[in-house]
């Protein structure tokens, strides 16, 4: 449990990972404010924006309400998405909404929250990056993007140490969430593939993700910072070692 009670805002908690980290952070008693595009956020958020992420002035705007209304010490830039596109096929929307969506949205609520945490003279960020920052074929966009947000997660720790505040990377596998199950249905034989490809040899759950991420968030964990945790089932290793 929390020591004291912090707000903490999460990006993208209407499904997946994003809503098992809210609910995980709930019992452990955090007050959580959520942002989505879509209107179905867990229950027992303290505030709640439905937004469109990739529409950086909408963004800026509902940012400003949550800001004018909590002080906001923790951060968890979830919210994210892939293309699926071999790069002779790519037409530039990938990189139209990728780039806005898990780059600029994340830059945005770090800026947003930073004069709440330099207020309180400490906090913490979690930015949610991927296994495929190591590479994934058919997913160049969307692996470049999470690697840029690595290479901001340890810049970001570097500039903002010396205010107390922690930044930090949690980078999932496959984990079996909606989209996962509805894009590798269980009789589908890439399934089996994909399976057999982890070390562990099994899909992880969100609640594992929402575990590494809660416990970077924290107050114990106060000397880790530039540092990326992959929750994968040691499918980073196989694919680098």
């Amino acid at each position: 449990m929390t020591t004291s009670l912090q707000t903490v805002l999460v990006t993208g908690v209407a499904q997946g990972i994003g809503r098992t980290i809210c609910e995980r952070l709930l019992e452990d008693g955090y007050r959580v404010l959520g942002m989505d595009i879509s209107a179905q956020p867990p229950d027992g958020l303290s505030a709640f924006e439905q937004v469109d992420l990739t529409d950086a002035r909408a963004t800026r705007l509902a940012l400003g309400r949550l800001t004018g209304r909590y002080d906001i010490t923790r951060l968890v830039n979830n919210v994210g998405s892939s293309y699926r596109e071999f790069v002779r096929d790519g037409t530039g929307q990938a990189e139209h909404t990728l780039v806005r969506l898990n780059l600029a949205c994340a830059i945005a609520c770090a800026q947003a929250v930073l004069p709440a945490m330099r207020q309180a003279g400490e906090g913490r960020i979690v930015n949610l990056i991927s296994r495929a920052v190591y590479g994934r074929d058919t997913r160049s966009v969307y692996a470049a993007t999470k690697s840029a947000l690595l290479a901001m997660t340890r810049s970001w720790a570097l500039e903002l140490a010396a205010d107390g505040i922690s930044v930090n990377a949690v980078g999932p596998g496959m984990i079996n969430t909606e989209l996962f199950r509805r894009n590798n249905p269980p009789d589908a034989p890439d399934v089996s593939r994909l399976r057999d490809a982890i070390p562990m040899k099994r899909i992880g759950e969100p609640s594992e993700v929402a575990h590494a991420v809660a416990f970077l968030l924290h107050p114990r964990s106060t000397y880790i910072t530039g540092q990326s945790l992959f929750v994968c089932g040691g499918l980073s290793v196989a694919k680098t070692g």
